[in-house]
């Protein structure tokens, strides 16, 4: 099924794709103002989709204003022109779907097994989330968009939990993904409630851990991570340093590939995620001069 929805800036696709369990997942595509066939645009993919283009429809009535900065960006010649691929989460499922599988191997058995039963719903579903990804919606979209086929062309950004699995996705399918953009990046690994229940030593460390053996070397990809100091992100700090020195001593130096980032009096939430997306999206995508 296809159709258009409301955006202000460039036009707005959407398809259901057959997903788990003969579900499916609603994907959205943007496209910018004077699409052509003529050019290979670049992509980026976002988690969340339902929550970045139109704030009238969003469960708390804000958005990424995504089509906005983006159109921005082309528009002015600050960045490569891209389209922007908007996957809509499964809320029952999102924390399942967005935490980093391979890491609960450094875990303990007996707090993972808590966790798959109380907070992922019976199994952890990243790698099958990516797996699709790779296998079913890069090649749709490349087959259906005039875009890039070029793993340095094709990019991933999230928020939160979001970008759990944007960096997750380096490590698991780095072949498909030439960068990712992490913001407010939920370093605690686990629901606010449960924050407190020595999420630095059952979670942060091991996934940490995991992170140090299985990151693609920056030379490779194009990584961008930050956080704000208001509501949720206020309680990031030692959780995020961890994160820092992680990437420290696996050779990410800021420079062209790596970017680190505190925004200060800034909240977990969209609208401060929009106030900034035009950051990292010219991080990755910033034109040649």
């Amino acid at each position: 099924m296809r159709f258009d929805e409301k955006v202000s800036k460039g036009s707005l696709e959407s398809f259901q794709f057959p997903y788990k369990d003969s579900s499916s997942r609603k994907v959205l595509i943007w496209l910018p103002a004077n699409y052509s066939p003529k050019v290979k645009y670049a992509t980026i993919y976002m988690h969340d989709g339902q929550m970045l283009f139109d704030s009238t429809t969003t469960w708390n009535k804000k958005e990424w204003r995504v089509d906005e900065t983006a159109d921005s960006l082309i528009s002015n010649g600050i960045t490569r022109p891209f389209i922007v691929v908007g996957i809509y989460n499964d809320p029952p499922n999102r924390y399942a779907e967005f935490f980093p599988k391979q890491a609960a191997q450094y875990m303990d058995t007996a707090y993972v097994s808590k966790l798959t039963s109380s907070l992922w719903n019976g199994e952890l579903r990243a790698d099958f989330y990516l797996e699709w990804m790779k296998k079913e919606l890069v090649p749709f979209i490349e087959q259906t968009y005039s875009v890039s086929h070029k793993r340095e062309d094709r990019f991933l950004i999230g928020s939160s939990m979001g970008g759990l699995i944007s960096i997750y996705g380096l490590t698991r399918i780095p072949d498909t993904f030439g960068g990712a953009a992490c913001l407010s990046i939920h370093t605690p690994m686990i629901n606010f409630q449960m924050m407190g229940d020595d999420a630095m030593n059952q979670l942060v460390l091991p996934f940490n851990t995991y992170l140090a053996k299985s990151l693609p070397s920056p030379k490779k990809v194009k990584l961008y991570i930050d956080r704000g100091t208001e509501t949720l992100d206020a309680y990031y700090g030692p959780y995020h340093d961890v994160l820092m020195s992680t990437l420290k001593k696996c050779g990410y130096v800021i420079g062209p590939n790596y970017q680190t980032l505190v925004w200060d009096k800034t909240a977990h939430d969209e609208v401060s995620w929009a106030n900034r997306l035009a950051f990292p999206m010219k991080f990755l995508l910033i034109k040649d001069k």
